[in-house]
């Protein structure tokens, strides 16, 4: 691994992948890092050795990041896996921890990549083992073939719930009960989209079909299948044992060991507010995303964003949108001319602005309920530091909106995770109790490390001085 780059990619899932092939193939010199072990990212996790049966049960969608995978290991970039990235600077400095040693490396122009995760939402039991999200149990089949041999409940809002539920009820599993916490009115304030999606007729139909085979098949195993759920709680003292919800005027509970949950996708924008993007306020999904145009420029002159670390639009998204960013380094880096570019950006543009016409009537139909983050006063938000939803609100009741003086008080936000898994309910916390807009609370603010390092490997780290240009 070198010191010095023309640019430096941070994540290899789609846009990562597409970005950082198309920069080496302008002969620019790249060095991609990642956190797994493998190229694909969450979406195309393990593609490279993913057997048959993976690829038969993940569908067409999975297999194709093959394709994407094989063009990135064939051009000239440099791909380093297993490389946590902890800090990164606007001037082109990234700090990384690989193999157990922290070290700086330096590039005229960042690409952060860093893609998407699960919303995390806290209810009652959500802290118990047994507890999990529906991307993590995605994950432990694409990485191992795991899957539940013990009685399981999945439950919450969007594609991926029906799309796990799916894979689960082929694989046989013992799935106790699916539960869709989507509100059914929200079907009607999404039907006005419904024209631009239907642009994407065979999309939305895949969709269609994909629920109506979940349904089918939940029917043929005798697995319920519960709409406008509400009131989901975890039950148990050591572990998960019971699961418990409303539909309707009913009162429902399963005895089960997991709960899978999904409650929507949000940009994973850590990085990004660590090394100072402006970020904006998108009231229909309710989440931070950064600024950021369609080829990737930031408000920092050295740094762009591509893919879902951007705004959630899925994979093939993604990818489109790493090559545009590609492209606009490569101009600015004088590797093409003005009107090459132009020729070879048009076609990625027309094909990402058809990628999208679904996306308003799906953002839309599984945008975050109104009740999403009622909870009661002793649910736990913060789970690094044990931190409750009364212990927030009284401190909004005491006048204070800020994120960061509410964590400089209690530690909410503090702990290994850096605010990832508690930021979205502290937002929600703070707005409903100060009764202010969302844009208007003061967003949580980053400092590195922003993923663990011990301070045996910063002490021994080879970080040097920052580079200026």
């Amino acid at each position: 691994m070198k010191n010095k780059y023309d640019t430096i990619v941070i994540g290899a899932g789609p846009a990562g992948l597409a970005c950082g092939a198309e920069l080496a193939r302008k002969g620019l010199e790249i060095a991609v890092l990642d956190e797994q072990a493998g190229p694909g990212g969450q979406i195309y996790r393990n593609i490279g050795n993913a057997s048959a049966d993976q690829h038969t049960l993940l569908g067409p969608d999975y297999s194709e990041g093959r394709d994407l995978v094989c063009a990135f290991t064939e051009s000239p970039a440099e791909y380093y896996p297993g490389s946590r990235v902890w800090q990164a600077d606007e001037n082109g400095d990234v700090c990384l921890s690989r193999g157990g040693a922290s070290g700086k490396l330096h590039a005229d122009y960042l690409v952060i990549a860093t893609g998407a995760m699960e919303r995390p939402v806290p209810f009652p039991g959500w802290t118990l083992p047994g507890v999990m999200t529906c991307g993590g149990m995605s994950n432990l089949f694409k990485d191992s073939g795991l899957v539940p041999a013990e009685p399981l409940v999945v439950a919450g809002s969007g594609p991926l719930v029906w799309l796990v539920a799916e894979h689960l009820l082929a694989l046989e599993a013992p799935v106790a009960a699916i539960c869709d916490t989507t509100p059914i009115a929200q079907t009607v304030t999404a039907m006005k989209h419904m024209p631009a999606a239907m642009k994407r007729f065979g999309y939305m139909m895949k969709g269609v079909k994909m629920i109506a085979g979940v349904r089918k098949n939940a029917m043929k195993a005798k697995v319920p299948v519960f709409m406008n759920v509400k009131g989901l709680q975890a039950i148990g003292e050591d572990k998960l044992t019971e699961v418990r919800f409303t539909c309707g005027s009913r009162e429902l509970s399963y005895s089960v060991s997991t709960l899978l949950v999904s409650e929507g996708i949000i940009p994973n924008t850590s990085l990004l507010r660590q090394v100072g993007c402006d970020h904006e306020w998108n009231p229909v999904q309710r989440f931070w995303h950064p600024e950021v145009s369609e080829d990737g420029c930031t408000n920092l002159p050295r740094v762009f964003v591509a893919g879902d670390g951007g705004f959630v639009h899925g994979a093939k998204s993604a990818e489109y949108k790493g090559r545009l960013a590609g492209l606009a380094i490569a101009l600015e880096m004088n590797r093409v001319s003005k009107p090459e570019y132009d020729k070879q950006a048009a076609p990625v543009r027309e094909a990402l602005k058809k990628e999208l016409y679904p996306r308003p009537f799906i953002d839309a139909m599984y945008a975050p309920r109104k009740d999403l983050y009622t909870m009661a006063d002793d649910t736990i938000v913060c789970r690094c530091e044990s931190v409750t939803a009364g212990r927030i609100r009284d401190l909004v009741e005491d006048g204070l909106t800020d994120h960061n003086e509410i964590k400089a008080i209690i530690r909410c936000g503090m702990g290994p995770c850096q605010g990832r898994m508690c930021t979205s309910a502290v937002n929600e916390l703070i707005v409903s109790g100060a009764k202010i807009a969302p844009q208007d609370a003061r967003p949580h603010r980053l400092r590195p490390p922003i993923k663990p390092v011990s301070l045996q490997e910063l002490a021994n780290a080879t970080l040097g001085g920052s580079h200026e240009s």
